[in-house]
Parts: C-alpha cells; sequence; structure tokens
C-alpha cells in the first residue's frame, strides 16, 4: 500500500488509484504467490494470472 501511495505522489495525486494498483501489482505479487502443481501442470504462469486479474478489476476483460 505505501508503494502505490508514493506512486500517486509522484505523480502529483494526494490518493492512489486503481491504476496505481494494477501497474504495481506484478511487481509486488510474483514473489507473494506460488501456483499449485495443478496449475503448473496446465501451463499457467504466475505472471499470466496476475495480467488477467488486474485485466479484469480494471474492467477491461470480460467478466467469466
Amino acid at each position: 500500500m505505501l508503494t502505490v501511495r508514493a506512486r500517486a505522489l509522484l505523480d502529483g495525486r494526494l490518493a492512489p488509484s486503481v491504476s496505481d494498483v494494477a501497474a504495481l501489482a506484478q511487481a509486488v505479487l510474483v514473489h507473494r504467490m506460488a501456483l499449485s502443481f495443478a496449475a503448473r501442470a496446465r501451463g499457467e504462469t504466475l505472471s499470466a494470472i496476475i495480467s488477467r486479474v488486474t485485466t479484469r478489476v480494471l474492467g477491461l476483460g470480460a467478466a467469466a
């Protein structure tokens, strides 16, 4: 959360936005998550999962 706030301040805003969270999600989450065996067997990657989630959160993807 501090990183998101800092990004907003560097951009001249007092409050962070969802786009700030999405911009930093990859860097923050990739080392905090682990794939299950089933996900690895399907060929999933952490980067792809994080990208899919941030796209849906921003409302750019279809709700599935």
